[in-house]
């Protein structure tokens, strides 16, 4: 029997390299909460937080070792860690009041790390 048939018979993953960019951040949604009409308001946001969509892994749990940028879950767990935490998607694109914390919560963050990056000169 060879070595990776072997360890394969133990159910032991062996390493191997990776050929794909790790994609730092995450967005997560509840499970079938993404919408296609949705794409545009999400290229936006993400845009304004200065982080790109091809950075960015969409999923409905959190992952450990990446950065999540935007919690859009119906029911939000603790501890938040995300940068924006904001209604799900549906709930944006057809109320203004979610959208509007989303804004507020957006310029925040403006703020805050325009105040970082001017600390750190």
């Amino acid at each position: 029997m060879n070595k990776s048939a072997y360890l394969a018979a133990m159910n032991v993953t062996t390493w191997r390299v990776r050929d794909t960019k790790v994609k730092p951040y995450l967005v997560i949604l509840d499970e079938n909460g993404e919408l296609a009409e949705a794409e545009p308001l999400i290229d936006m946001v993400l845009k304004l937080i200065d982080v790109k969509r091809e950075e960015c892994d969409f999923d409905s749990e959190p992952h450990t070792g990446k950065q999540i940028v935007w919690d859009l879950r119906r029911h939000k767990v603790r501890p938040r860690t995300a940068w924006l935490v904001s209604e799900p998607l549906v709930d944006l694109l057809t109320g203004f009041e979610a959208k509007s914390a989303l804004w507020q919560q957006i310029y925040q963050w403006r703020e805050q790390a325009s105040g970082q990056a001017f600390n750190k000169s």
